[in-house]
């Protein structure tokens, strides 16, 4: 049952706290505004050099790192993540010292202007996600994990709520604040995230939680066959199972005109063909409940290496 917190600012359940937090996002539109960085590595596109402002040289630096694996930049979502929502400053010395006063430099006029117009947005998304969590998680969260055959985390998963997060609109870090098993940061605008596709991003966050666990299962599938292990395979996995679990769960599994989210914004076009047609022919046996796992996995690799 999801559970409603202080007053609008963050709502919780078992398994998920749906955050809007102010300081989160200030923070990522700092990082946007100064160039960003893809999980590729590249700048954000179109944003390079716009790190002018309160801040402009601390988050030009924070622009070259990579919001999901440097250690830095994860630290500061996670401080951030954990402060509470009437914080008037940044004091906390986990932060670097430039970061903090870029930080506070620019949150008068950010908390005046693009906040003010954000945060009811962001309410109103984790409203409409609060009731759709509350309905399905208790029946998504043992299905996901009976598919990647592992634990799911015991620990709920923060999802900060923020305009922008990151070059694909989500991102999830792994360990994030303590009591928190991972930390997803999920951007509510765009027909991505509303609705059913919302729902489906947030439970595709919450696999990350576990893809370390799916990464060890392939590697060692892949080494017991003698390949190189596909670099997008695991993440191919937790979008095609995902998408698939929650069309069930939904109950459009017979509806042809619905589409998950990898099929409809076309994801596996983008280095993940060969994958997407071994998940088709090798993994669905296995959610259609025909195939057990071993074997399932073992011909996924098989195919999507050939």
């Amino acid at each position: 049952m999801v559970l409603l917190a202080a007053p609008s600012s963050a709502q919780n359940s078992v398994n998920f706290k749906l955050q809007n937090s102010f300081w989160v996002n200030l923070h990522q539109h700092l990082f946007t505004e100064a160039g960003g960085t893809s999980r590729a590595g590249g700048p954000g596109p179109g944003r390079a050099g716009r790190a002018g402002g309160p801040g402009g040289d601390a988050y030009a630096e924070l622009a070259t790192l990579d919001l999901v694996f440097d250690a830095k930049l994860v630290a500061i979502n996670d401080v951030l993540g954990s402060m509470p929502d009437g914080a008037t400053s940044v004091t906390d010395e986990r932060i670097d010292p430039a970061v903090r006063a870029a930080l506070n430099a620019a949150a008068p006029a950010y908390r005046a202007g693009a906040w003010a117009r954000q945060r009811p947005v962001n309410e109103a998304w984790i409203a409409d996600m609060k009731a759709r969590v509350d309905r399905h998680s208790a029946a998504l969260i043992p299905a996901l994990a009976r598919a990647y055959h592992t634990g799911w985390p015991s620990q709920p998963i923060l999802v900060d709520v923020s305009a922008d997060a990151g070059p694909v609109g989500a991102y999830t870090t792994n360990h994030g604040p303590a009591g928190f098993a991972g930390h997803a940061t999920i951007a509510p605008g765009g027909e991505a995230a509303a609705g059913d596709m919302g729902l489906e991003s947030i439970f595709h966050e919450a696999s990350h939680t576990v893809d370390a666990s799916i990464m060890r299962a392939i590697s060692a599938e892949c080494a017991a066959q003698n390949v190189r292990v596909p670099r997008n395979l695991w993440h191919a996995v937790i979008f095609y199972t995902t998408g698939e679990l929650v069309r069930r769960q939904l109950g459009k599994a017979g509806d042809a005109h619905y589409m998950p989210y990898a099929y409809r914004f076309d994801v596996y076009a983008k280095g993940m063909v060969k994958e997407r047609a071994a998940l088709e022919q090798d993994w669905q046996p296995f959610l259609d409940g025909k195939i057990p796992y071993e074997e399932a996995l073992r011909n996924l690799v098989r195919d999507a290496t050939r």
